[in-house]
């Protein structure tokens, strides 16, 4: 597989790569991860990095400088993915990935059925969430990033991270609640 899972870079402005080859060596891996968790299980990673790499090729020379690289490069991935999840009529979320991390259940195939509901659930709910609180979620959530370093790639003031972030919670879970009550009924 394209993607080998490894612990978040710590964000640091760094230098502007000068070419999109060098860009590609420097970030291939965190674009892939970033596309990963923000597309699901279903998305087609490699062609999301090709096409993230077309526009930085493209919008390369065009880039302020006075901006993080790792920001704006965040922001296309972010609208590449959005473009190819509008584009997708139905998403399956089972999650390998998010399943592996989750302890198994000893034995148990009733838990471990409940276990894979409980995480298509979740990420059918995380789904419904506007895309600014998703992106949120995915990124503190799944890929480990504290509110600061989120802030810092999004760009915006850690204070309003943190509301994003607490209503993306909010609007998580009522969202999992509501699922959970229509399953019931």
């Amino acid at each position: 597989m394209f993607l080998v899972r490894k612990a978040p870079a710590p964000i640091d402005a760094g230098d502007v790569p000068a070419t999109c080859e060098q860009a590609f060596r420097d970030h291939g891996q965190d674009v892939a991860r970033w596309a990963r968790h923000l597309g699901g299980a279903d998305i087609d990673i490699e062609d999301v990095v090709q096409e993230v790499f077309l526009v930085v090729n493209k919008r390369l020379s065009a880039f302020r400088p006075e901006a993080r690289f790792t920001s704006w490069l965040f922001e296309v991935t972010r609208k590449t993915v959005a473009n190819h999840r509008r584009r997708q009529k139905r998403r399956f979320w089972q999650n390998d990935e998010v399943l592996n991390r989750l302890p198994a259940p000893l034995g148990d195939p009733v838990a471990e059925l409940e276990r894979q509901q409980s995480v298509a659930r979740f990420y059918a709910a995380l789904d419904r969430l506007p895309e600014k609180y998703r992106t949120v979620i995915v990124l503190y959530e799944l890929e480990g990033l504290s509110a600061q370093e989120i802030a810092e790639l999004r760009a915006v003031r850690i204070g309003t991270l943190r509301v994003h972030l607490s209503r993306a919670r909010e609007q998580l879970v009522a969202q999992y609640q509501r699922l959970l009550e229509r399953e019931e009924s």
